[in-house]
C-alpha cells in the first residue's frame, strides 16, 4: 500500500493540508485592505494559530462525521430550533454564542483584526517621528496624497485619500494658526520679548498632535493598501522633508523576509 493511501494521510494530513490552503485564501481575502497578516510576529502568530485551530477543527468534523449516525434526533431538533431563534445584532462585535460554537476561531479574529490595525498605527507613528514640524507635516501629506492616487486610481480609493488629506490639510491650518499666534504674543509681550506661557505652549503641542494624526491616518491608507517592496518610496518621501542631519530609515520599522535578514548580517 502506498504512503498516500495509508489512513493517517487520507483522514488526517490531506484533510488539514487543505483546510490550510483555503483557510489562508480567505484570511487573505477577509483581510484585504484592512493591513498585513505577516506584518509583525504578533499578527503572524495570530494568523498562525487561526489556522491551526480551524486544521484541528476539520480534522475533528472529519473523524466525527461517521458518528453522526448515532446522535439522537432530538438533538437535531434542539440545534435546529436554536439556529432559528432571533437574536438581537450587535455592531462591530462578534456575539458571545458565535465565539462559542466556532470553538474561539471568531475571537481569534477579531483579536487578529486589532492587532492588524495596531500594526499599522505603529508604523506610521514611527514613520512619522522624524518629522516634527507643520510644514515638513504639510509637505508629507501632499507627497503621500499624490503617492496614493496615482497607484490607487479606484473611485472608492480616491475619495477616502482625498477625505483624509483634506482632514489633515485643516488640522494643519489650525496647528499653524495657533503657532503664529503664540509666536505674535511672545514677541509683542512687554517690556521685552519672552517665552510662551504654559496654556499657549500646550495648545501649539496639542494642536502639532492632532495634525500628527490626521496625518497618520492617511499614511495608513498607503499601508493598508501598499506592499513591503513600497517601503523605500515612502521613505524618501519622508527624508525630503526632514532636515539632512535627521535620522533617516531608521524611523520605519523594518518589514524584510527572514532571509534577507540573514543575507545582511553577513
Amino acid at each position: 500500500m502506498s504512503w498516500y493511501q495509508q489512513t493517517w494521510w487520507t483522514d488526517l494530513v490531506l484533510p488539514a493540508v487543505v483546510c490550510a490552503g483555503v483557510a489562508w485564501f480567505g484570511l487573505l481575502r477577509h483581510f484585504h485592505g484592512r493591513g498585513r497578516l505577516l506584518g509583525s510576529r504578533r499578527s503572524a502568530a495570530l494568523a498562525c494559530t487561526v489556522l491551526v485551530l480551524m486544521c484541528a477543527v476539520a480534522v475533528g468534523t472529519g473523524q466525527l462525521l461517521p458518528h453522526l449516525a448515532a446522535l439522537p434526533p432530538a438533538a437535531a431538533g434542539f440545534a435546529t430550533g436554536a439556529a432559528a431563534i432571533p437574536r438581537k445584532k450587535q455592531d462591530e462585535t462578534t456575539q458571545p454564542y458565535v465565539k462559542f460554537m466556532t470553538l474561539g476561531v471568531a475571537w481569534l479574529m477579531e483579536r487578529l483584526e486589532y492587532r492588524l490595525r495596531t500594526d499599522g498605527l505603529t508604523w506610521c507613528d514611527r514613520l512619522l517621528e522624524d518629522v516634527r514640524e507643520s510644514a515638513q507635516l504639510r509637505l508629507f501629506a501632499h507627497g503621500v496624497k499624490h503617492y496614493l492616487l496615482e497607484r490607487h486610481q479606484q473611485n472608492a480609493v480616491a475619495k477616502t485619500v482625498n477625505a483624509a488629506y483634506d482632514a489633515t490639510e485643516r488640522a494643519i491650518d489650525v496647528a499653524l494658526d495657533v503657532q503664529t499666534r503664540t509666536d505674535e504674543a511672545c514677541r509683542t509681550r512687554w517690556p521685552a520679548p519672552g517665552r510662551p506661557t504654559e496654556h499657549e505652549s500646550f495648545e501649539c503641542r496639542r494642536t502639532l498632535e492632532e495634525a500628527r494624526a490626521h496625518c497618520a491616518h492617511l499614511l495608513l491608507l498607503a499601508y493598508q493598501l501598499g506592499r513591503r517592496s513600497e517601503h523605500p518610496e515612502l521613505e524618501a518621501l519622508r527624508d525630503k522633508v526632514v532636515s539632512d542631519d535627521a535620522y533617516r530609515s531608521g524611523a520605519v520599522p523594518v518589514q524584510r523576509r527572514w532571509f534577507t535578514r540573514r543575507g545582511t548580517r553577513r
